[in-house]
């Protein structure tokens, strides 16, 4: 009876260990998991050209995963074949229950649940005819893509983390635009000639909607079972065989017929450097590298395989020439090339400059090693009479170290102490496969497999991590080694860092009390050491700074100006007998004092009395002054003084400025200001101020004007933010920001059904926008992306742009012309004066300044005088006007008298929002 009982219980295990159907161990999910077998789903599965390829030998993804779910888990499912185009359609209309590997998208988030990620896959952008080689030449491009937002998403954000832009298309079947750029997770597809690796996607998983969401607990159990692997493997195999396809139909009937009977290469890999290419593992005595890697992706994937021939004997381009082996990895030299063929470039190495540390040396002969690369380079650049050779790596640092000569040309600089050699990055060179004259065919062969199997990018990172975790374990090893060397000797270790500390700690006391040389005052260190022990004070700080010394110094000398820093010191050290003064660098010089600003100017106005050299040379200063209480730091209050004495060198209207409370907080709000437009400018959008025709008293467009609301300080004014935008060089961004808001305005408008005849949106180009190589492209991009007509577009420039190269200017001007922009000339009369260059440029419109209306209140006659004949002016120039700043109705009247074309102001409206103006557009029969 015990015999049956063993016997059942061994037959009950082998069948669940050994089953080809899914089973849920605990009894309590099987009951459930039974109940979910007998409802009926229908699972879309992806028309993906990758998932329904299939080999004789390997199976396709879709198909994989029908046994997975048909035959592994025994639901009673139905099977649909469905697009990324319609499959939220098919949700929806209830058509699928659930879709077979689809990437994690939080897009379905509200129709879907979905299981653990399968097998992930990596984004490229592939193209056959256009040259990629970083994700900068994607900038401003046209990308196709799948229709699937995980996708697109995910090459969005890293483009925007790289302050890049693209223009996304999504299409249903991508080998219609394998010419162009495209995005995809499967380059082997389309053999491409160029791409670069986006990132990785998110996970490929099963997606069931919510009514099955239960399902998903046991699927992912049978995953982790048993089919993730076999999913896994599946992936990787069919990989390669696309692989292996597109290789083997590129070789011609010649190079199959030499590739069904080659032998095994023959390979020899270099033994004297220790580089990437190849190298001898301390670990494991093994060769490892790029190009031992190589070959066995050959081997692998290729099925192409190979000897190593390698050993402690150097080989030569001798013993390749004799044929005792079949290639070699070497750099293409013009030498070599008469004697042997390449292939394409596999890595490239650097080559390095090594000489002692000890300064220039007489001694201009240069070692290298026999017949290497270096050797080569080194004879391209220099007489045979310089250059020694050698026939090992030690011989000639021994060289070198004995003073026998004076440099070596190198590409393992790892091999040299960067504390006793001096090293010196000298020259790029590339790493091809050599062959014999007569393996032509060989070497074309291994050039396709480059080509369309081996991705030489990703090998090398491969190799580096490869080489990182060798080196890291050969570290750890010497480490142990040398632990035990310290238990021995830490007494001594310990009492030498006592001594040394201390030593330190001396050597940095004495140098602390040290003053400055030339004026005796206390330098930056005593600076430092007051600043970080008297917090506690309270009187004022000051900074100045010495204004046209450099160029006394410059055209007197440098004694001379030694003369001045001398005269300058001895007057504050005799004006400020119970304060603190410093020379901190160059003419800058920083003080405490305990008396107040007052006392603090007016000693520093009799410079002219004690200072006879600085008077009689113009040289001037700089001051600012604030207010140290105990609450602040002294070094905040000297930052706030610097701050005063930077704006006084703006405002150039007194030598001085106090760092008040008003001043302070202007400061630390710029710096808020600026801190949060660094991090986001989404928080930027515009507004808009109707323009309209005096003529049909119509709206027939607006200015769109950029303002900022930010979630930490609220609504933020242009008077504040754009100056700070042009201060930090990034106004630009804020240019572009409004560029596309108002572009897909006119866009929300017409897509709406409101008629736009005559009608304009127009925005600012700044100045340093203007400047710009992207200009055209990022605003021809806009348009051409959101399919909007230039003829909706007008772009405003201000006279301070004609600054600028003048070529460059109206190059720009009339290019933006061609794309059916109007351009506007704004503020005139404002700034610059530029009637003389307005028959020169191509512009449009001319916007007067609201100053000009503001001179009629002051005196009327003059300024009506002045605006009738600037308003003839430019009607003679045939110039359309725009009157900006029209307040009250006596102005609309005097405008109409002059019969101005359009007027924009609060008369007629404020800036409003785009659905406040929609509503205003809306009231005209446009």
């Amino acid at each position: 009876m015990i015999y049956r009982f063993f016997a059942l219980v061994f037959f009950v295990f082998f069948n669940f260990a050994f089953s080809e159907v899914y089973t849920p161990e605990k009894l309590k999910e099987k009951e459930k998991f039974q109940k979910l077998q007998k409802q009926k789903i229908t699972i879309g599965l992806i028309d993906e050209p990758f998932y329904n390829l299939s080999y004789p030998d390997v199976q396709s993804l879709n198909g994989t995963a029908m046994n997975f779910l048909k035959d592994y888990m025994q639901l009673d499912v139905v099977f649909k074949t469905v697009s990324y185009k319609d499959l939220e359609n098919d949700f929806k209309s209830a058509t699928i229950d659930g879709v077979a590997l689809i990437p994690k998208n939080h897009y379905y988030d509200n129709i879907l649940d979905f299981s653990d990620s399968i097998f992930s896959e990596e984004l490229f952008v592939i193209s056959q005819n256009t040259p990629i080689n970083s994700l900068e030449d994607l900038n401003n491009r046209i990308i196709y893509t799948p229709y699937l937002m995980s996708y697109t998403n995910i090459f969005k954000a890293i483009l925007d983390n790289n302050g890049l832009f693209a223009y996304t298309i999504p299409v249903k079947n991508l080998a219609n635009y394998d010419d162009k750029l495209i995005l995809t997770t499967n380059p082997v597809l389309y053999k491409p000639n160029y791409g670069i690796k986006i990132g990785h996607s998110s996970g490929v998983t099963f997606g069931l909607s919510h009514k099955f969401s239960t399902l998903l607990p046991f699927i992912n159990d049978a995953l982790k079972l048993k089919y993730r692997e076999i999913f896994f493997n599946e992936f990787n195999d069919l990989s390669r065989s696309i692989s292996y396809n597109n290789f083997y139909t590129s070789l011609t009937t010649k190079e199959k017929e030499y590739l069904k009977n080659l032998p095994p290469i023959r390979v020899a890999y270099e033994n004297r450097t220790n580089s990437l290419v190849s190298y001898k593992s301390e670990v494991d005595g093994i060769y490892k590298g790029l190009a031992p890697n190589l070959f066995k992706i050959l081997k692998n994937n290729l099925n192409i395989d190979f000897i190593d021939l390698t050993n402690n004997s150097y080989k030569t381009t001798s013993n390749l020439k004799n044929n005792e082996f079949d290639t070699m990895i070497l750099s293409k030299t013009e030498q070599r090339s008469k004697e042997f063929i390449f292939s394409e470039k596999i890595y490239e190495i650097g080559t390095y400059i090594v000489t002692l540390d000890t300064g220039p040396s007489s001694n201009r002969t240069i070692g290298v090693l026999r017949d290497n690369v270096e050797e080569h380079l080194a004879r391209r650049y220099d007489v045979d009479s310089n250059i020694v050779v050698f026939d090992d790596l030690n011989s000639m640092i021994k060289a070198l170290n004995k003073g026998e000569i004076g440099n070596l040309l190198v590409t393992n600089k790892e091999d040299f102490d960067s504390n006793k050699y001096h090293i010196i990055p000298f020259e790029n060179i590339p790493v091809n496969l050599m062959f014999n004259k007569n393996n032509i065919t060989l070497r074309n062969i291994i050039n396709k497999a480059f080509k369309h199997s081996i991705d030489l990018k990703n090998l090398t990172s491969v190799s580096e991590l490869e080489r990182d975790i060798e080196n890291k374990t050969i570290y750890s090893r010497d480490k142990e080694i040398k632990q035990i060397l310290i238990l021995f000797s830490i007494f001594f270790v310990f009492i030498i860092l006592t001594s040394l500390t201390y030593l330190y700690k001396e050597r940095l006391n004495k140098k602390s009390l040290l003053k400055d040389s030339l004026t005796d005052l206390p330098n930056r260190f005593i600076f430092d050491k007051f600043c970080s022990e008297q917090n506690s004070l309270t009187g004022s700080t000051f900074v100045i700074d010495l204004n046209n010394f450099k160029n006394i110094n410059d055209s007197l000398g440098h004694e001379f100006g030694d003369v001045i820093l001398k005269e300058f010191a001895n007057f504050l050290k005799n004006s400020f007998i119970n304060s603190y003064i410093f020379r901190i660098s160059g003419d800058e010089f920083y003080g405490f004092s305990f008396e107040d600003f007052d006392k603090i100017i007016e000693k520093l106005k009799k410079y002219k009395e004690s200072c006879p050299t600085l008077l009689k040379y113009n040289i001037t200063f700089n001051l600012g002054v604030s207010h140290k209480t105990p609450n602040i730091s002294l070094a905040t209050s000297f930052k706030y003084s610097d701050l005063a004495m930077l704006e006084t060198k703006k405002e150039k209207s007194q030598f001085y400025k106090i760092a008040d409370e008003k001043f302070i907080k202007k400061m630390d709000r710029e710096s808020s200001i600026l801190s949060l437009l660094k991090e986001d400018i989404s928080g930027i959008y515009p507004m808009f101020q109707p323009k309209y025709c005096l003529k049909t008293n119509k709206v027939i467009g607006a200015e769109a004007l950029a303002r900022y609301n930010s979630l930490k300080l609220g609504p933020i004014g242009p008077f504040e933010f754009i100056p700070i935008a042009e201060k930090y060089n990034f106004i630009h961004k804020v240019d572009y920001k409004i560029a596309k808001e108002s572009i897909v305005f006119v866009k929300e408008l017409i897509d709406s059904g409101v008629s736009l005849n005559n009608f304009k949106i127009s925005f600012n180009i700044s100045m340093k926008t203007f400047k710009r190589d992207d200009l055209i492209t990022v605003i021809s991009g806009l348009l051409s992306y959101f399919k909007v007509s230039g003829k909706y577009i007008e772009i405003e420039i201000t006279e301070s742009i004609f600054v600028l190269d003048m070529k460059d200017l109206i190059t720009k001007l009339k290019a933006l012309k061609n794309l059916g922009i109007q351009i506007s000339l704004d503020d005139f009369t404002a700034g610059h004066s530029t009637a003389g260059l307005l028959p020169l440029l191509p512009i449009d419109i001319v916007k007067f300044d609201k100053s000009l209306l503001d001179s009629l209140e002051v005196n009327k006659s003059k300024g009506k005088i002045v605006y009738k004949n600037l308003t003839s002016l430019i009607k003679d120039l045939n110039f359309k006007i725009v009157s900006e700043g029209v307040e009250t109705k006596k102005q609309l009247e005097f405008l109409k008298f002059l019969k101005v074309d359009y007027v924009q102001g609060y008369y007629f409206s404020k800036p409003i929002s785009k659905d406040e103006f929609t509503m205003e557009v809306k009231k005209y029969d446009l």
